[in-house]
């Protein structure tokens, strides 16, 4: 019994270790990201984030990985000053679920031109480009 249970949690390991806030390299190895304009919904500013972490879609770079067992959970968004700092989350593959990044949600915010960075734990933000908000 003891066998099976060890087996069965290597056997997962890979797997589990790269659900999580992703790196950028892990980004970049995917196909890149993207953000496209900003637009004003019922919540707030949203902005939307081309991504995809299967590894099938080239967005800014020729992917190099394949992932089969992760989805996009969500685009996490912080907001310091006229800086947006993005960050992809990813989860094991579920039902109904799907490979893409979900654009991020804002919220409310000043008009003006924000700088947008994508952030990963525990590494030095990398700056994407620059949106116009309410402009």
């Amino acid at each position: 019994m003891k066998r099976i249970a060890l087996f069965l949690l290597f056997a997962f390991l890979p797997v589990s270790v790269l659900a999580g806030s992703e790196n950028w390299s892990f980004v970049q190895s995917v196909g890149g990201l993207a953000v496209d304009t900003p637009s004003h919904g019922a919540f707030g500013w949203v902005l939307p984030v081309r991504a995809d972490v299967s590894g099938l879609v080239a967005v800014t770079a020729k992917p190099t990985t394949l992932n089969s067992a992760l989805i996009c959970e969500r685009t996490d968004a912080a907001i310091e000053g006229r800086n947006i700092y993005i960050t992809i989350v990813s989860a094991l593959a579920h039902p109904n679920t799907s490979s893409r990044c979900p654009p991020a949600t804002l919220g409310e915010m000043p008009a003006g031109k924000y700088s947008i960075f994508y952030r990963g734990p525990s590494e030095t933000p990398v700056r994407l480009g620059e949106v116009s908000i309410g402009l």
